[in-house]
């Protein structure tokens, strides 16, 4: 082999070194990309404190109720309702404390605050008991109340650093794939092909070999196909064939008009990939009557005069990720969404309200006397009208921008964009008569023969100064007012 062709054998193997550590590089980001996703939903710690924070809110209003109480038998049924949700608390603890990543003495704060929440909670028991209501209910209102704010913001201490802790290490797999690593595999691959000169020939043909093996790997494993302007399919991976459930020689040459999706999804990126740019989303393919999520890439092809001839697409199965985000932001016996999603959006539309000046209607909802409801029909009877209200509440918020949400046991809270406040209390009216025409036989209902509901209902209209807790405490009071009106009914104001 004379010198000429040495350096152009040696020229071949440093592009098809190079080649291979761009794809070493390429492969660290999508190990990079892998590492993230394992920190973006950290529900074990986050999870255990909204339940906390839902039963420490029942709680209260278990309180509420015990400073009106009238009969030694209800007392001590809103005393065995707290001792319950006292136990799920304290069960949360137990997991916080097995999981926690920070200072422990940020949850002994927490569980502190919460004794002495009991310490408050058995004064007013005992006031209730010697028929002292008045000093109670001004306990539950004052010392009760800010107590309760306080624990709260204790809780928030430790919800904030476990957010914050997923995010260092969120952080931490992006550093990861540093420029330095970069270099290095660069400089790797240059002292590669440095070496392998003398061995030309042997290494050409070990390169060939595997760099089949890399394809035969790529075919097996990635799930991408290639399409003409006509919608040809040109290439296809034997993985994406057997995704789809069919053979590959049965699609090669076939036409595929919606590149795997269905018309409506692919009308939602027809004009952009036909105008040469890249696009990335999630489309939904459904494989023998069974629905599958896939995020998707589409590439254009272009020829050397940018002028668009084919499509690369690139497919990833996300079906188990849709679950896993359907079942984090969703109640699990309504289908509602759930409390940590409440808190999500409540937060997102109260600002969005603010900064565009919008009106927005918040509704907070209680199922009438259910404490009774369920010690007359039992538990059963009662999660089959919990699931009735919820279908109830959907069909009154089918609209892209309202939700309905099941933040605790019997309570519900709606997020809406009423008109005005008339159209407000049509709304909460509506929703108030169709629970009670669901006819669902209630004997200890004070209020109707039927199963009802009470609501407290707030409209506000332009830019406000309250922020999300004052409009849930606002709220919270007007349906405190309803159920102490007759119940069967609702309170509600005109916020401006």
């Amino acid at each position: 082999m004379n010198l000429k062709k040495l350096f152009f054998s040696f020229f071949i193997i440093f592009v098809i070194t190079s080649m291979s550590a761009l794809f070493t590089i390429l492969e660290i980001k999508e190990l990079t990309g892998n590492t993230q996703k394992l920190y973006i939903h950290p529900f074990k710690v986050s999870n255990a404190i909204a339940n906390m924070q839902t039963s420490i809110i029942t709680m209260h209003r278990n309180m509420k109720d015990v400073v009106l109480s009238s009969t030694s038998i209800e007392l001590l049924h809103l005393s065995e309702k707290i001792q319950q949700e006292e136990d799920n608390v304290y069960e949360n603890f137990k997991l916080i404390y097995k999981n926690y990543l920070g200072d422990k003495e940020d949850i002994d704060g927490s569980y502190k605050a919460f004794e002495d929440w009991k310490n408050i909670r058995a004064e007013v028991f005992f006031l209730v008991d010697k028929k002292n209501h008045p000093a109670a209910i001004a306990i539950t209102k004052g010392k009760g109340a800010k107590h309760v704010n306080f624990l709260n913001s204790k809780i928030d201490i430790l919800k904030d650093f476990a957010f914050t802790k997923a995010n260092y290490y969120y952080e931490l797999s992006i550093n990861n794939s540093s420029l330095e690593k970069i270099t290095i595999a660069f400089s790797l691959a240059f002292v590669v092909a440095y070496l392998i000169a003398l061995y030309v020939v042997k290494n050409l043909l070990a390169i060939n070999k595997s760099t089949k093996k890399q394809l035969h790997l790529i075919d097996q494993n990635i799930l991408f196909a290639k399409l003409g302007l006509d919608k040809r399919i040109l290439e296809i991976s034997n993985a994406l064939c057997f995704a789809l459930d069919k053979a590959q020689k049965d699609l090669l040459h076939t036409k595929e008009d919606y590149f795997f999706t269905n018309k409506e999804q692919y009308k939602k990126f027809e004009n952009i990939v036909f105008t040469g740019k890249q696009f990335k989303g999630e489309v939904s393919i459904i494989i023998k009557n069974e629905l599958h999520w896939y995020d998707i890439e589409i590439v254009p092809v272009l020829d050397d005069k940018y002028i668009l001839t084919a499509f690369t697409i690139f497919l990833t199965n996300i079906s188990d990720k849709k679950n896993i985000e359907k079942v984090s932001i969703t109640d699990g016996l309504t289908q509602l969404f759930n409390r940590n999603y409440f808190e999500h959006i409540f937060k997102q539309e109260v600002s969005n309200t603010n900064k565009k000046e919008l009106s927005l209607s918040v509704v907070m909802l209680d199922i009438d006397f259910f404490k009774q409801y369920n010690d007359t029909y039992g538990h059963h009877a009662g999660d089959i009208a919990i699931k009735a209200v919820a279908a109830v509440l959907l069909d009154f918020t089918k609209r892209s921008n309202d939700y309905a949400f099941r933040v605790g046991g019997e309570e519900f809270m709606i997020v809406s964009h009423q008109k005005d406040f008339n159209k407000l209390n049509e709304f909460v009216n509506s929703i108030i008569h169709n629970v009670e025409d669901l006819k669902i036989a209630h004997d200890k209902n004070k209020a109707s023969k039927y199963l009802t509901i009470s609501a407290g209902a707030i409209q506000l209209n332009g830019e406000m100064q309250l922020n999300a807790q004052d409009i849930y405490k606002h709220a919270d009071k007007l349906l405190y007012e309803a159920k102490h009106t007759g119940r069967n009914n609702f309170k509600s104001q005109n916020v401006q």
